[in-house]
């Protein structure tokens, strides 16, 4: 077996960085004489459940020793990417993913064990208990999720990397993620402050998830301007990108069948921006295929299909016949 991701990636790490340098030595000459290899970078896209198909890449990528310098992502992308930049490994992603209650997490439930028995009454009777506020600040109105569980987990998952932090320097793995600022209709992006405030601006989903309030601006899902960020990369410095996406087929009409449809249909149709111009510097791109399976398949095992294609498409890339 011809390994192609193998020797891609390999051949192109051998080049030196600056135009012209001579091609690198062996890593223990390359040590000595203080040449460089190229920096590789992954972007993940945003998909909502569908990025569990990013951990299976992540996996192969690992498995074959393939260094990863640099992280970009957008929404579940810059979830998975985030993460993954802080420390988690592909295994551990993965054991994380499934544990989640995502019946819980991705609602504004409250966790019955720490509930009065009252509360918990009503959480049984009503099956709409959330206040509604309508005051001009409250942020909380602009979506039907307000993410409070979700924030809760992605605080708990970024223990030693809560503080305002520099994602170039003070994380492990440099990293950048995306947010849309419907105020400037701008994309934002995130090369610093809070982390798990980051991911969670970036996968805001308009009327979905309440956007996030920082400052000026009011921040929604970054796919709606920049759903597959490449240029970040290459603007850190990558020389090599490997990038993953996991959209579906086009929808149709008689796919168009109520409110939340509808709202991913036009989420969908922003994602193409800046896609064309992003593929066109990527090196390697994987495309999960996610047919079957949408952005809220958060079952265990709709996440178990979609890691495992992540899987296959990598290995799908990572080897071919001999060819002769």
């Amino acid at each position: 077996m011809k390994r192609t991701l193998l020797l891609l990636i390999a051949a192109m790490l051998m080049i030196g960085v600056a135009k012209g340098q001579e091609p690198a030595q062996p890593k223990d000459t390359c040590a000595q004489q203080g040449t460089k290899r190229a920096k590789v970078a992954v972007v993940l896209s945003g998909g909502g459940a569908k990025g569990m198909g990013h951990i299976g890449v992540l996996k192969v990528l690992e498995k074959a020793g393939i260094p990863i310098d640099i992280v970009t992502g957008t929404s579940m992308g810059s979830i998975i990417g985030g993460l993954y930049a802080i420390g988690y490994n592909a295994n551990s992603l993965d054991s994380m993913v499934r544990v989640q209650d995502w019946s819980y997490v991705i609602t504004d439930r409250e966790d019955m064990s720490r509930q009065s028995l009252e509360d918990r009454k009503k959480q049984s009777t009503y099956i709409f208990n959330t206040s509604l506020t309508f005051g001009k600040k409250d942020m909380s109105a602009g979506g039907i999720i307000k993410g409070k569980n979700l924030a809760e987990l992605f605080q708990q998952l970024c223990v030693g990397y809560t503080d305002s932090l520099d994602f170039t320097r003070d994380l492990p793995i440099p990293f950048a993620c995306v947010a849309t600022n419907i105020i400037t209709n701008e994309e934002v992006d995130f090369h610093s402050g809070r982390l798990a405030q980051a991911m969670r601006a970036s996968m805001a989903i308009p009327a979905a998830f309440s956007p996030v309030r920082i400052g000026d601006m009011v921040l929604v899902d970054g796919g709606l301007k920049n759903n597959y960020p490449a240029d970040i990369a290459r603007e850190m410095g990558a020389d090599i990108i490997i990038g993953v996406t996991v959209q579906g087929p086009p929808k149709t009409a008689e796919d168009m069948g109520g409110a939340m449809s509808i709202i991913s249909q036009i989420v969908d149709v922003n994602c193409k921006n800046k896609l064309s111009e992003n593929l066109a510097i990527t090196d390697l791109h994987l495309t999960v295929d996610t047919k079957g399976y949408g952005a809220a398949s958060f079952s265990q095992a709709a996440i178990d299909t979609l890691v495992r294609r992540g899987e296959e498409e990598a290995m799908r890339h990572s080897s071919h016949p001999q060819s002769g």
